[in-house]
């Protein structure tokens, strides 16, 4: 985007920082004119234009400025600016009805109130209306209201009776200026008089003074259209001139309405019609004045002339102008001039020479030469790699290349690089940057946008590159981002087009008013001025240290250095600049690894790798054509280099008198420049981000000028060989010369840094942060904080700036270009070389001071960046020279930097990144404490850091005490435990090499004892290895506490966390081995436990249980956890008459660990003493009564005796069969409730209504012994069998116990809660028939109490008569053990044989069931096996019932003869008689056998005969 002449450069444009983000106030302006013809009366052409005024108020000067914009030509923009004010937030966009003519005129009103400031805006609208609005400051209207009609003064021009049509104005304050058509001019003095008052108009005739017929006739002359008109004063006259279509220029008298001179433009052979006139102001002294007259419409197209006029007057009573004017005529070849502004002896030009392409050029009226500035357009071109075709090309021809080492990080590395150059001040633009994000669609209203600080900007543009693909080679993403470069560009240009001018000529003062910022410009710096400009004007340089070049000679060498120079820049554009710059800044590679990869494609060209992205991105064919033009453009730079080093070698002596001339060139290049002694101070308004970023354009031109020096002097020394470089000549460039250009590139790139880097927004729990948004402090204060994190708000704005000789920091009027580089030169030099001139720095220390500077304003990231650059310094500086200097400058480097990343780390979200930094800030420390001078180093940042030691230190151990103390502290404060730790650890090493020193007479200098140091120095230790949950540390740190009371307070805090965090294992498990604290463990854990509710976990108990089972010690794990379940019977029912589930549940667990530990104990010793372990004196609640010890069922008198002194295993398990027994009873919806003042009878009635049979059985197993045992089986039996009778609910319940009886219902007190679970209870057996549960639980205890199946046959019976006997119960007294029937035997056997069933029957009155027993019996005694009939004939084999037989036939004697079931009775009989007979008579037989056998053989023998 390069002007299309090459002109000297003089000076560049300097944006001011954040007039792009005006929030603007909408008023709208109300008219009672028509809405605008179709054919304007005002034919003045439609084009976008601003201006300025300055308006004086008080001690402060105001830049009042207007936009109006060629889209919106109703709408004039109104911005007041102050240069020694912050730049405003808001400005006035005022909205009138129809369109308006470029033009408008703002003034201050008169006769105002005393700090009262009210401003006349004149406008004219197409239609003819004049509009006087009066605009109050500040603008404190509501956006969207409309101005009140006082406020409006309006005046038609077309009710007047001139009706041709108005084709100038121009205004003075109270006086309306309009030229016409037919080339009339008319004065109005609107806002003056009344419209309708004498003299309100009037219109300036050539017939003043002179006849009536001279009048008719001066009429009749033709006079052309009025093309423009300015008025200005001359020696306090008024006076306008006016330039008509027909080259005529005429000048009035405004007061006196008379003509001065008529001159025609035309007599001097200028080509085209003139169409504009500009006047500067009148030099009085000289009695001079310029004019220029802009001419259009030339036979060459596109060619306009400006033509100059110097018209001289007299001041006499006469005031007369010359009629001959000196002229000098201005081609402006090709484009279009916009504004054009004559100053003294100067005039400068704004001209637009292509689609969104301008130059400002500056024509000297005594030189007659045309200069130019460098305008922003070209700057962001640069910067973003756009100003030509190869520049952004080298970088992704070489990316790859470039980035080999790091591939991963190239993406993050040149995303970086783009994005601080697009988002530094000057080239990030809001409304430009809005429209690319939605571009790509990323949608935000207004206020999200202004809301995002620059890290959100980042974050978004960074998006946008990503979606092109994150993972693509490094020059697939250099490409992505110059297309996102480009497009933002024309975006820029675009919302930034030049309107015109700003000049005040009083100071010189020179700007640029754009369509979305304002500009200021600046004179270059003297090493600029030898980068832009020839060789033929290196001698011309006057005032700018050129007087360090000796004579032509020098001047000749210096020309050719920057001739070679010029070659690197054009092969390698400013991308290799940017690569170093941002290794510089970021870290991520090496910038010696980058230089030499620079410096090696100098001497071997491109060699980019054969990567097919390079193929796709930019084509086959484009590819191969790069390919060959890298080549060819490298051999020509070899050639051109190759003769520029012979000429140099030519021209000089010896090479050292070119390294003469480069030394004093980089002398040009340094900021410690000889200056008159200063003061400074903060301040922030529109000139000091002014300077600001002025300042960072000279830093970034410096910088660049001298990495190509570098470049120029390291492809020297590769290729000295052959330019005959001698060794003498490489060392002094490797020992002296690029020590001095490092030292340069730092200084320079720590103020570019300063002054683009934008500032952090404060975290929230700073505290300055929240006083600001309080509104609470001082006012400067609480503007810093607001503008911390704006993106136009730097870190630069945050240092003082040089008071000026008149004792103010900054003028209360804009500088002129030559004031701001000579700010540029104070400030600089303030910053790196302080403002005392006779105490000169180094770039460490004033780097390390800048850095100071940061960190105590918060700005942690930049200061560590900065110290980064200085890291680069330093390492270069150890391998020329070592000394004192270098260490203090190193430890305070360690010092601001280990602080940097612990601040940063505090606020780091990544846990990865947040440890690494906290290592490194822990690194950073303890190198720093490492040196030797680092108490001298570190005494002056005790205001940054906090860290300050009172007194002197007697020893470098005393001061590295409390310097590991401070980093102890600090690192505690941010919750960083583990650093802390470690400087507790160091600070420990030093005491005790404080107390070894000189057998302890270092010791003196402590502040306290040793112990004492000792004792808190590992009590933090215990501390942070706790919040580490380190435990074994913390415990050794614990015993390794030489102060006893803080190794006990430790010792308590080390159990109450270890109980807090659940770790308590660590106390069991047997990794720290307690040694002689075990005694103090145990005790802390007990007088815990015994004070800790029963329901937090962990558990004590079980801790302690858990603690003493580890060490066997298990009579002692026994007493804790019986004391555990001692207080469980106390407290676990909080006051309630229910037991609750989860309570017995516990105490359950709390007896089986009792008793398990018990049976681990020698049996003489598993004995607990109750009443020493169950005493609580610090509750005075009274002690439970113990169920056992109350219920004679626990064995005899001394068994008692013996449990009210200790409690032994026997006791402990009754007690867990009675706890288990209530806990089942409460996972039961029981409607009878339990409590331990009963007896265990009713416990078991209760457990048998809820079916709890189980437990019901162990409770009778373990408490009763031989009959009482039996006689409860037999209830327990009883009370089930009366369950399987469904028909004998009331004679069940006259079964139950007095004690049972006597239970109450459960009240609505006692209901369960509805959320409770029901607990699956293990009496539930294989079925759920009570006939199942009766069978299983007979055939499991009858062996135990054999008449069992008597009790529930006869419970049966009783409970219901007509019950029938199921056939299992029957066959129980039917079979034997093994379960055959014996019938053999008759009816005998053991308690529950065939004749007690049979006696059953009969007393039942079950008759019929006892007859055919009988019956089955007696037939199957007579149909006997062979086997058994040997049996059956001995003596008493088998016995019947007799005698109950005989009641049966009784019984049914009595039936008969009752009258009751006869027949019945009679069958009965009958079946009992023939039954009865064949039995005796076989028993007849059977005891003649007998006899037969008793009496020998013989009676056998006839017997068989």
């Amino acid at each position: 985007m390069a002007a299309p002449d090459a002109r000297r450069i003089v000076g560049a444009e300097v944006p001011i920082p954040g007039s792009d983000k005006l929030r603007w106030i909408d008023l709208t302006v109300p008219s009672v004119a028509p809405e605008s013809p179709s054919n304007p009366f005002v034919c003045v052409p439609q084009r976008a234009a601003s201006g300025s005024h300055i308006i004086p108020f008080g001690d402060s000067q105001y830049y009042l400025t207007w936009r109006l914009h060629e889209e919106h030509q109703n709408v004039l923009e109104v911005i007041e600016l102050c240069a020694s004010k912050e730049f405003p937030n808001s400005a006035l966009r005022l909205v009138f009805q129809e369109a308006l003519c470029p033009f408008a005129y703002l003034c201050k009103r008169e006769g105002g109130r005393q700090g009262e400031l009210v401003y006349l805006l004149y406008v004219l609208t197409v239609s003819g209306v004049a509009l006087l609005c009066h605009l109050r400051s500040p603008f404190s209207y509501v956006s969207g209201s409309i101005l009140h009609q006082d406020d409006i003064v309006e005046f038609n021009l077309q009710t007047h009776a001139q009706s041709a049509k108005v084709t100038a104005v121009i205004v003075k304050p109270g006086c309306l200026v309009i030229g016409r058509q037919d080339g009339s001019i008319c004065c109005y003095s609107l806002g003056k008089l009344a419209p309708n008052s004498p003299g309100f108009s009037n219109e300036l005739r050539d017939d003043a003074g002179i006849g009536r017929l001279w009048t008719l006739m001066s009429r009749t002359k033709a006079v052309g259209p009025v093309q423009d008109i300015v008025a200005t004063v001359v020696n306090e006259r008024n006076i306008l001139f006016v330039l008509h279509l027909d080259g005529n220029l005429r000048i009035w008298d405004i007061s006196s309405h008379t003509k001065l001179l008529n001159y025609n433009v035309h007599l001097n052979d200028v080509e085209g019609h003139p169409s504009r006139l500009w006047v500067g102001e009148a030099d009085d002294d000289q009695e001079l004045i310029s004019l220029a007259v802009l001419h259009q419409g030339t036979v060459v197209q596109d060619c306009e002339h400006v033509a100059l006029y110097g018209f001289s007057f007299s001041a006499g009573e006469k005031f007369l102008f010359s009629p001959e004017p000196s002229i000098s005529t201005i081609p402006l070849l090709e484009g279009k001039l916009v504004d054009l502004k004559i100053g003294t002896g100067k005039l400068w030009i704004l001209k637009e020479f292509g689609s969104m392409l301008y130059e400002i050029l500056q024509y000297d009226f005594d030189t007659e030469k045309i200069c130019s500035y460098v305008l922003q357009e070209d700057a962001i071109s640069e910067q973003l790699f756009q100003s030509s075709d190869d520049a952004l090309d080298d970088l992704v021809w070489t990316a790859d290349s470039m980035f080999y080492s790091i591939k991963e990080q190239a993406f993050n590395f040149i995303s970086s690089m783009f994005l601080r150059r697009l988002l530094q001040p000057g080239v990030n633009h809001c409304s430009a940057l809005r429209e690319i994000l939605l571009e790509h669609k990323r949608f935000m209203s207004d206020s999200e946008f202004q809301s995002l600080t620059a890290n959100g900007l980042r974050k978004e543009i960074l998006s946008i590159i990503e979606q092109e693909g994150r993972s693509q080679t490094a020059s697939a993403t250099a490409y992505h981002w110059k297309k996102f470069s480009a497009r933002y560009l024309h975006s820029w240009c675009w919302n930034n087009r030049p309107y015109g001018l700003l000049l005040d000529t009083n100071r010189d003062v020179f700007g640029l008013i754009r369509k979305g910022s304002f500009s200021m410009f600046r004179c270059l710096e003297s090493a600029e001025l030898l980068i832009y400009g020839s060789s033929d004007e290196l001698r011309n340089f006057d005032g700018l240290e050129m007087s360090l070049l000796d004579d032509i000679s020098d001047f000749e060498l210096l020309d050719e250095v920057l001739r070679c120079m010029g070659h690197i820049h054009h092969l390698l554009g400013r991308s290799s600049t940017a690569i170093y710059y941002e290794s510089l800044i970021s870290s991520v590679i090496s910038s010696d690894e980058i230089a030499s990869q620079i410096i090696k494609m100098l001497e071997t060209g491109f060699s980019p790798q054969p990567s097919s992205s390079l193929i796709t991105l930019l084509g086959t064919d484009a590819y191969v054509e790069r390919r060959q033009a890298a080549h060819k453009s490298q051999r020509k730079f070899s050639v051109e280099m190759l003769l520029s080093l012979h000429k140099l070698q030519s021209r000089s002596t010896s090479w050292s008198t070119v390294f003469d001339v480069i030394e004093k060139f980089m002398k040009c290049l340094n900021t410690n420049i000889t200056i008159q002694k200063y003061e400074t101070k903060r301040v922030c308004n529109v000139n000091s981000v002014l300077l600001v970023q002025a300042t960072s354009q000279v830093a970034r031109t410096m910088f660049e000028c001298a990495f190509d020096l570098f470049l120029f002097l390291s492809y020297l020394v590769g290729v000295g060989g052959q330019v005959s470089l001698l060794q003498s000549d490489v060392a002094r460039i490797k020992l002296k010369l690029f020590p001095m250009i490092q030292d340069i590139l730092g200084q320079w790139i720590v103020l570019h840094f300063v002054g683009i880097s934008p500032t952090t927004p404060p975290t929230i729990d700073d505290f300055s942060y929240q006083l600001s948004s309080l509104q609470l402090g001082k006012a400067d204060e609480l503007s810093l904080h607001r503008k911390l994190g704006c993106s136009d708000f730097t870190l630069a704005c945050l240092l003082d700036f040089p008071k000026s000789p008149e004792g103010d920091v900054l003028s209360t009027c804009f500088p002129s270009p030559a004031e701001v580089i000579n700010l540029v030169r104070r400030f600089s030099h303030s910053i790196m070389c302080g403002s005392n001139v006779e105490r000169v720095q180094t770039f460490s220390g004033s780097t390390i001071n800048l850095s100071a500077v940061l960190v105590r304003h918060g700005q942690y990231e930049a200061a560590q960046s900065l110290l980064g650059i200085l890291e680069t310094y330093l390492n270069h500086e150890k391998l020329s020279q070592a000394g004192q200097d270098a260490d203090i400058a190193y430890s305070a480097y360690l010092h601001l930097n280990g602080f940097c990343l612990l601040m940063l780390a505090h606020d780091e979200a990544n846990i990865i990144l947040r440890e690494s930094k906290v290592h490194d800030a822990i690194r950073c420390f303890f190198r720093a404490a490492s040196g030797h001078e680092a108490p001298k180093a570190l005494q002056k940042f005790s205001l940054e850091t906090g860290f300050q030691v009172s007194g002197e230190c007697r020893s470098i151990s005393l001061w590295r005490l409390h310097y590991y103390e401070w980093a102890m502290q600090i690192f505690e404060q941010h919750s960083m435990s583990e650093g802390a730790c470690q400087f507790a650890l160091a600070a420990l090493e030093q005491t005790d090499i404080i107390v070894d020193l000189d057998n302890g007479n270092e010791a003196e200098g402590l502040p306290e004892t040793a112990t004492m140091i000792k004792g808190r120095l590992w009590a933090n230790v215990f501390k942070y290895s706790l919040d580490l949950k380190h435990f074994r540390d913390a415990y050794c740190a614990i015993d390794s506490n030489p102060d006893d009371d803080s190794k006990y307070v430790c010792l308590r805090r080390f159990i109450i966390v270890l109980c807090e965090l659940g770790e308590t294992k660590v106390l069991c498990d047997g990794k720290i081995p307690f040694t002689d604290l075990v005694e103090k463990v145990e005790q802390e854990l007990f007088w815990k436990a015994e004070r800790s509710d029963l329901s937090s976990r962990p558990n004590l108990y079980k801790v302690l249980y858990s603690f003493e089972a580890y060490r066997n010690n298990w009579r002692k794990a026994a007493a804790y956890m019986y004391r555990y379940f001692v207080r469980l019977n106390r407290e676990g029912n909080a006051g309630g008459s229910r037991q609750l589930p989860h309570v017995l549940q516990e105490r359950l667990h709390a007896l089986s660990a009792t008793i398990n530990a018990l049976q681990l104990v020698d049996p003489s010793f598993a004995w607990l003493d109750s009443a020493c372990e169950a005493d609580d004196q610090i509750s005075p609640s009274k002690r439970p009564r113990n169920l056992l010890m109350e219920n004679p069922a626990f064995g005899t008198d001394s068994e008692l005796s013996r449990l009210r002194f200790c409690v032994d295993i026997e006791i402990l398990e009754k007690e867990y069969i009675l706890t288990e027994a209530q806990y089942m009873l409460s996972t039961v919806k029981s409607r009878i409730n339990f409590s331990e003042s009963q007896s265990i009878e009713a416990l078991m009635d209760i457990l048998i209504n809820e079916n709890l049979y189980d437990l019901a059985f162990t409770i009778v197993l373990k408490f009763w012994k031989e009959s009482g045992m039996k006689r409860e089986l037999e209830r327990v039996f009883s009370a089930i069998a009366q369950q399987c009778c469904p028909n004998g609910a009331g004679k069940s319940e006259r079964n139950l116990t007095d004690s049972q009886q006597l239970l109450l219902l459960p009240s609505e007190e006692d209901a369960w809660d509805v959320n409770t679970k029901n607990i699956a209870v293990a009496h539930q057996l294989q079925g759920s028939c009570h006939w199942e549960t009766l069978e299983l639980y007979l055939e499991k205890y009858k062996d135990l109490h054999p008449r069992l199946p008597v009790i529930v046959a006869e419970t049966l019976l009783y409970t219901d008569p007509e019950i029938e006997i199921p056939l299992w119960l029957v066959q129980m007294f039917k079979t034997n053990k093994a379960g055959n029937m014996m019938i053999s035997r008759g009816m005998s056997g053991k308690e529950a044989d065939p004749a007690a069933l049979f006696r059953l029957y009969i007393n039942y009155g079950r008759h019929a069931e006892a007859t055919n027993l009988l019956v089955e019996y007696l037939e199957s005694f007579a149909s006997s096996r062979p086997v058994d009939v040997l049996h059956r004939k001995k003596m008493s084999a088998a016995w019947y019932p007799y005698t109950a037989i005989e009641r049966l036939l009784c019984q049914l004697e009595e039936i008969q003869i009752a009258g009751h079931s006869v027949d019945q009775c009679d069958r009965l009989k009958k079946l009992l008689h023939g039954a009865l007979m064949s039995h005796l008579q076989q028993v007849v037989v059977d005891s003649e056998d007998v006899l037969s056998s008793i009496g020998g053989g013989q009676g056998m023998e006839s017997r068989s005969s």
